[in-house]
């Protein structure tokens, strides 16, 4: 179905971004292609629909010659891709005429077309959305559109590029869901991830490296490959990780992708009545829940929401919104379909009252659509209330002056923080901030010296350079750097790592951490368990556009069935230990597992020393 012979490619005529690629994908076949940032994965990817021809050798799809202009149609209509960031993709104003376009564009008649729409989206999640406008959409709800766009041009090969990085664990669940039926019925499939958990479900997998392959095989003969793997920016699955921890540890268990194999090949090697082993459940109450849980942490409020409901409304219908929500007192908001938000919510966020502290880090999760990034962009002014107030140091945002001031002291980092950058030079681009608050010409330069230090950038090798001749995680860091040069009290951040590989979101993350331990006070929105669970003090649950839940990670992910039910997970190690229990092991039900504690308990279990 797809055939590489061969193939080179450069953007500069100076460095190959594909070096002398030769691959085969069967009709049929699911291909999964991973890589670390930088390896040539999307660019492979867009010479399969002739986005991009080869410089060398060629590029052949169902028979057809992607070099070949007078191919370029069917190449394009038997390829359809999903990109990374939603927004290059998203065409038209409204979501049913979105997902039109494509077919559209096919000739496919009137009657079929709305026939191709309605099913696209139902295989998304997405009926009743399609008089919604795009540009209101979350993040994770437009990605969820383009895919639709594109299964509605009915291809014969669906080609991922990191499609699902933008998407909530039951989004993810819904994408993979989709792709497996898709399989199922003989589409071919290419999908490009960073979650290992995605590659596994292959029927082959391929690593990239510098533009050429380095590996190919099955999911269990590549992805069991730590050290290769390691050395390649990228990590293993998490069935794979704590199987190599095990056996460390004198375990004899089976090395495997597959959590459900390696659960029932340690309960075979757990005396499963032990039940001794088992430690007290230490504040656990029966159902799962913490006994007596605060509220959120201790210390100074720095941002505070008294009951604050925002709706996305033109001031006329913000009138009679107001006038309908004080006649009904508005009804809790619906749990919404299975891959997320409701469409008929009015309301983006609803009676939302809680207050960030001095030296918090608060993780805040929830569904596509819950209201995530709505709550964030409250926190600097960028957005005002519907309803309530929100306070920063104790003064009223609604004053414009105070929220002209508050915006030096929280500093917000959108999802692509790259695409904050602007300015012809590093310096420039860092120092726009400090300048616009009226700093000194000397004040302005030690800011923006200290802060790419900071962010572990040269100042001398990088101040005269063009931000965008940097690679992608050096922009990253620039973009970091300009708000840290404000000097903000709070650093909000949503989805900061998302699109990295697993080597640059570890290096991003424990960069994020050492800030948090210097005296930062940290938001962060993540759609990632393990990272919310690793770095949190206390975290923040949407649902609907409401708090769900709030609390310590142990006690939210205490309530594993319940975030289930909204769409959520939990980190990996205690999914993993939730499902060793249903297999009869008797882990302690105390407080919330990583990796090693969970490899220590189960190595205990099995009689052996840790």
């Amino acid at each position: 179905m797809i055939e590489f012979e061969n193939v080179s490619f450069t953007y500069d005529g100076a460095r190959n971004v594909l070096q002398g690629v030769s691959l085969q994908v069967r009709q049929g076949e699911f291909l999964c292609v991973l890589g670390g940032n930088g390896s040539g994965k999307s660019t492979l990817a867009k010479h399969v629909n002739a986005l991009f021809t080869p410089d060398e050798g060629r590029v052949v799809v169902d028979g057809h010659d992607t070099a070949d202009p007078a191919c370029t149609y069917l190449v394009r209509s038997t390829a359809g891709m999903v990109f990374q960031n939603p927004d290059d993709q998203l065409v038209a104003s409204l979501v049913e005429n979105d997902v039109a376009f494509g077919p559209e564009n096919l000739g496919v008649p009137t009657p079929e077309l709305r026939e191709r729409v309605t099913k696209a989206l139902r295989d998304v999640g997405f009926v009743g959305f399609e008089r919604k406008e795009t540009a209101a959409l979350s993040g994770g709800q437009k990605q969820r559109v383009a895919i639709a766009g594109v299964l509605a041009m009915e291809p014969r090969i669906l080609v991922l590029d990191e499609a699902s990085s933008m998407l909530d664990p039951r989004g993810r669940d819904g994408l993979l869901r989709v792709c497996r039926d898709l399989h199922e019925h003989g589409m071919t499939i290419v999908m490009i991830t960073h979650f290992m958990e995605e590659a596994a479900l292959a029927d082959r997998v391929i690593v990239l490296k510098d533009g050429a392959v380095c590996l190919e095989g099955t999911p269990e003969e590549v992805l069991t490959r730590a050290d290769e793997l390691a050395s390649l920016n990228l990590e293993v699955p998490f069935a794979c990780e704590l199987a190599l921890d095990l056996q460390k540890r004198g375990v004899p268990v089976h090395t495997t992708v597959d959590e459900k194999a390696l659960a029932r090949d340690i309960a075979a090697r757990v005396d499963v009545g032990a039940s001794e082993a088992a430690e007290a459940n230490d504040g656990l109450a029966d159902d799962g829940h913490l006994d007596d849980a605060p509220a959120d942490s201790l210390g100074t409020p720095l941002i505070q929401f008294d009951h604050v409901s925002f709706a996305y409304l033109n001031n006329a219908e913000r009138r009679k919104l107001k006038k309908r929500a004080r006649r009904a007192k508005a009804a809790d908001p619906s749990d919404g379909p299975a891959w997320g938000a409701s469409p008929d919510a009015a309301w983006a966020l609803r009676d939302i009252d809680f207050a960030v502290r001095e030296g918090d880090f608060l993780g805040i999760a929830g569904h596509t659509g819950s209201g995530k990034s709505t709550l964030l962009q409250h926190m600097n002014g960028l957005l005002a209330p519907t309803e309530g107030r929100v306070l920063v140091g104790g003064e009223d945002l609604s004053d414009r002056r105070v929220a002209a001031h508050v915006r030096g002291q929280v500093g917000l980092v959108f999802q692509y923080p790259e695409h904050q950058l602007f300015a012809a030079t590093v310096y420039e681009d860092v120092a726009f901030g400090p300048r616009n608050l009226g700093l000194s010409a000397e004040e302005v330069d030690e800011r923006v010296r200290a802060s790419l230090e900071l962010v572990g950038l040269d100042f001398d090798e990088l101040r005269e350079k063009s931000p965008f001749a940097l690679s992608g995680g050096q922009q990253r860091r620039v973009a970091f750097a300009g708000v840290l040069a404000m000097r903000p009290r709070t650093l909000i951040l949503d989805e900061p790592v998302a699109g990295l590989d697993p080597a640059a979101r570890a290096d991003f993350l424990t960069f994020i951490k050492g800030l948090h331990e210097q005296g930062l006070t940290i938001v962060m929105v993540s759609h990632d368990m393990d990272d919310l669970a690793d770095l949190s003090t206390w975290m923040l649950v949407l649902n609907g556009g409401s708090v769900y839940m709030s609390g310590t990670p142990e006690e939210v992910f205490a309530r594993g069935h319940e975030l289930h039910d909204i769409g959520l997970g939990v980190p990996a190690p205690q999914r993993f230990a939730n499902e060793l229990r249903e297999a009869g092991v008797p882990l302690s039900a105390r407080g919330l597992y990583d990796r090693a504690r969970l490899a220590s308990d189960i190595a205990a279990l099995a009689g052996r020393t840790s």
